[in-house]
């Protein structure tokens, strides 16, 4: 990948064309079935217990383009206790390298992510799609998922950005989208698909000390390969309130 931060100024870097567009599907794994699938890789959407409106909205969105997801129940930072928050959260770093505390919803939040990361590894899930529920989606959503079966190396690839960034460099993937990587990782979670080998490099971290979005745009601490397909087609719907602010 081509690392165009700052962080990795000087370093060597690796062009877009590492990505080979093929007409395979990733194969280094056996699939198992799922819930909710697309292409055989499942899509798991993260919904709190206490917001039922959301999981139905997200559900009837994904109904009409003939998609179904599983539902992975958040994790609610409040309920968890010292012990809980102190196996995953490292307050010593965070202090040294992040400008405030997390809050609980901010540590739910991540644990939630983390928690289907180490899923995919378990598991042996070579691919995975992971929403929260707080989304919009336009009809050519599918186009992207079937872009994304037919990509090679890579770890992350988003799929929404709350800033609408334009990317740095672009690689042509026909029928108008585009392959981008940028100068700052786009710093929503609202969408993603993430490889098995992504996971790992996520869950090479032993606790975490940043918000999730942000802990992203450092993606080189863990050579992470991070992109985003564009246009977009799945938005963070304004309708519904952050979560992380209420708990906050």
């Amino acid at each position: 990948m081509l690392c165009v931060c700052k962080a990795c100024a000087g370093k060597k870097a690796l062009s877009l064309e590492v990505l080979q567009v093929k007409s395979l599907h990733i194969r280094d794994t056996k699939r198992k079935k799922y819930m909710g699938q697309y292409a055989g890789y499942p899509i798991w959407l993260i919904n709190l217990d206490s917001n039922p409106e959301r999981y139905e909205s997200a559900k009837k969105q994904l109904h009409k383009l003939g998609l179904d997801a599983e539902r992975f129940s958040a994790i609610y930072g409040k309920n968890l206790s010292p012990g809980e928050v102190a196996a995953c959260y490292d307050p010593a770093l965070n202090q040294k390298k992040f400008r405030r505390p997390l809050s609980p919803g901010e540590i739910g939040c991540y644990l939630s992510h983390r928690t289907l990361w180490q899923r995919m590894v378990d598991e042996n899930v070579a691919m995975a799609f992971i929403l929260e529920d707080d989304i919009d989606l336009e009809p050519e959503f599918l186009t992207v998922l079937e872009k994304i079966t037919h990509l090679k190396h890579w770890d992350m690839i988003k799929l929404a950005d709350d800033r609408a960034g334009q990317g740095e460099q672009k690689k042509d993937l026909g029928d108008g989208y585009q392959l981008v990587n940028f100068a700052k990782v786009p710093n929503c979670t609202t969408a993603y698909a993430l490889t098995l080998e992504g996971a790992k490099k996520l869950l090479s971290r032993p606790k975490f000390f940043r918000p999730v979005d942000v802990d992203l745009q450092f993606y080189p601490e863990l050579n992470l390969t991070v992109y985003s397909i564009l246009p977009y087609r799945l938005w963070s719907a304004s309708r519904f309130e952050s979560e992380i602010d209420k708990m906050s």
